[in-house]
């Protein structure tokens, strides 16, 4: 009988990261019949998130093979403190609560399997030390784009190497402009992420994250080498230059470029996707601009209304996926509103009822792989950039969180795949400016009617993403040389 070799994913429970996480073993699955897929579940209560739970649901019902299981890691019993602060901390803390079922799952696989890798994701790197005690590569699945990657490998050089406090990063002048080497163009100091110039958030999350990455023994990237070519050789060069430079220091993991993996999964019934489709298909091609912040994407009443007077003036199509802000606690991601009409303006569902549509959550790749998409208001969250990218829907940036400031500031200024309405919002600043509806309706004009320069680059850039990945591509080879390597670590 032929012996098989077992990667083990874990994703981290967040819906953009675990839907990647999932593509990543259906594509481990299909690629080579010598691996055996097992993907540890992570749920968040629903009182959290009633979104990630039942789309993992549907994806586990959907798999018949016994070549890739899932299994479900006990639940969790959050304390009232977990909530306290941010989704990311009360995500860590879960984190931090499953260590021992990890444990406890190993030792239960350890005399009927061969192990040949532990993918953790980016947000889950202290599960790499349960794997070291069971002497298992660990790899990182790295869920955001390679400049991100090589941002937060520099700060926690300057942290841990030169004792530099890199917080006082957002005190620099606006007119300073910053030079970091995953960027090919100076950053502004406003679209620094918040979650590593937040003194707490870096200290007591990402700077763990970061050192884990250099422990790992390959980073998996969900980019393609043709969208970050500056990213990805500033990386070889960092190793280039530290191999010369300190001879006892620990050259970065290799790293294993292998998007666009995109989320082909169903998240809402057939009846109301076909609800969006037919209407999508009574529009003319490139005339609709879709408006959507991702699953963890929501902006308080008084924003929300000034984007329905930008709509209201502008006269373009709409599709707007309009979701409510958590309402208890701080860890509660968004969810649906009952009814519209109580939030928007008086009288604009029905001054728009020809030209525009309001919903809820969206099937949002198969909302823009529609020919009457043109242009795409975006939170610029990494899963929703390739989605655009693939189907060559040009972006108006509106970052919230995490580290979609620079993903936008990346898009605008150095792939030139958007136009921005901003650069860097962020939902943490309490002083956040209200966006106004002029600004609003210009930039939307201008991705839909004017700016000829970022379709015809949208449009390059789609060619290329989905050349990366067919036999021969780049992002083709990259993943059978991350094959071949798990087969070797299950061989020794």
């Amino acid at each position: 009988m032929e012996k098989l070799a077992e990667v083990i994913l874990i994703p981290s429970p967040a819906m953009g990261h675990i839907a990647q996480m999932l593509e990543l073993a259906k594509l481990f699955f299909h690629q080579n019949h010598h691996l055996t897929i097992t993907v540890l579940i992570m749920k968040l209560p629903d009182y959290i998130d009633a979104v990630s739970g039942p789309f993992v649901d549907s994806v586990a019902a959907s798999s018949s093979s016994d070549r890739l299981r899932f299994v479900h890691l006990p639940a969790a019993d959050p304390t009232p403190e977990w909530g306290s602060k941010t989704r990311g901390h009360f995500v860590y803390r879960l984190v931090q609560s499953q260590r021992s079922h990890i444990k406890d799952f190993l030792i239960s696989q350890r005399s009927s399997k061969t192990l040949a890798g532990f993918v953790v994701d980016m947000l889950c790197t202290p599960f790499m030390d349960v794997a070291d005690e069971f002497k298992i590569p660990s790899y990182v699945f790295f869920t955001s784009p390679a400049a991100f990657l090589g941002l937060m490998l520099h700060f926690q050089f300057l942290e841990d190497e030169c004792q530099q406090d890199v917080s006082l990063f957002k005190n620099t002048d606006s007119s300073n402009l910053l030079s970091f080497p995953s960027y090919a163009y100076p950053v502004p100091p406003s679209v620094l992420p918040m979650v590593l110039v937040d003194r707490d958030t870096w200290l007591g999350r990402f700077l763990d994250f970061a050192r884990g990455y250099r422990k790992a023994k390959g980073i998996i990237i969900n980019t393609f080498a043709e969208l970050e070519i500056h990213q990805l050789d500033a990386y070889k060069k960092n190793n280039c230059n530290m191999s010369r430079s300190k001879q006892d220091q620990v050259p970065l993991p290799p790293i294993y470029p292998i998007g666009p993996i995109l989320n082909q999964s169903k998240s809402k019934s057939e009846s109301e996707e076909a609800e969006i489709t037919n209407w999508l298909d009574q529009q003319p091609t490139k005339s609709v601009v879709l408006i959507c912040f991702g699953s963890q994407g929501s902006l308080p009443l008084d924003q929300v209304k000034q984007i329905a007077l930008a709509l209201d003036n502008c006269g373009c199509r709409f599709l707007w996926s309009l979701r409510q802000p958590p309402q208890s606690n701080n860890a509660q991601f968004p969810g649906e509103y009952t009814s519209y009409s109580e939030i928007l303006p008086e009288g604009f569902l029905d001054r728009t009822e020809i030209k525009g549509k309001v919903v809820g959550w969206v099937p949002q790749l198969k909302v823009l792989s529609h020919e009457a998409i043109g242009g795409f208001v975006s939170h610029c969250g990494w899963n929703s950039i390739l989605e655009s990218i693939w189907c060559g829907v040009p972006i108006a940036t509106w970052p919230l969180h995490s580290e979609q400031q620079v993903n936008a500031f990346q898009l605008v200024k150095e792939v030139g795949v958007a136009v921005d309405i901003t650069l860097d919002y962020c939902e943490r600043n309490k002083d956040q400016p209200m966006v106004t509806a002029d600004a609003i309706e210009k930039r939307i004009k201008e991705l839909m009617e004017i700016n000829t320069a970022v379709r015809e680059k949208a449009k390059e850039m789609k060619e290329k993403s989905r050349a990366s990945v067919i036999e021969g591509g780049s992002s083709y080879l990259s993943l059978g040389k991350l094959i071949d390597e798990l087969l070797k670590n299950a061989a020794l």
